[in-house]
């Protein structure tokens, strides 16, 4: 059995111009997506906000990421219960015809 931390590589990353050190066990190619993603979060939050402080920036992006994140985790409840409906329907349109 590996050690969890032992697989982690240190990456450089940039992001609004910072510079982080972050470590990650997902290799290079993840963390240049992540960080390209960050980017345009961020790039889109600037564009619709003129002046806006950098701790705020962040905290937009953050709220953003949150939001998609939990509209992700209720998307398979929603497919389950559209199933649910397509399925009764058709058990209705059987019994009524």
């Amino acid at each position: 059995m590996s050690d969890a931390k032992a697989d982690r590589k240190q990456y450089q990353i940039t992001v609004n111009g910072n510079r982080f050190a972050i470590a990650s066990p997902y290799g290079e190619e993840h963390i240049r997506k992540v960080e390209s993603f960050l980017e345009q979060q961020i790039s889109t939050i600037q564009q619709s906000s003129s002046s806006i402080s950098s701790s705020n920036l962040y905290l937009l992006v953050a709220l953003n990421l949150a939001d998609q994140l939990m509209r992700q985790k209720q998307q398979p409840q929603y497919d389950e219960m559209e199933k649910n409906l397509r399925d009764l329907c058709e058990r209705l349109d059987q019994v009524l015809i």
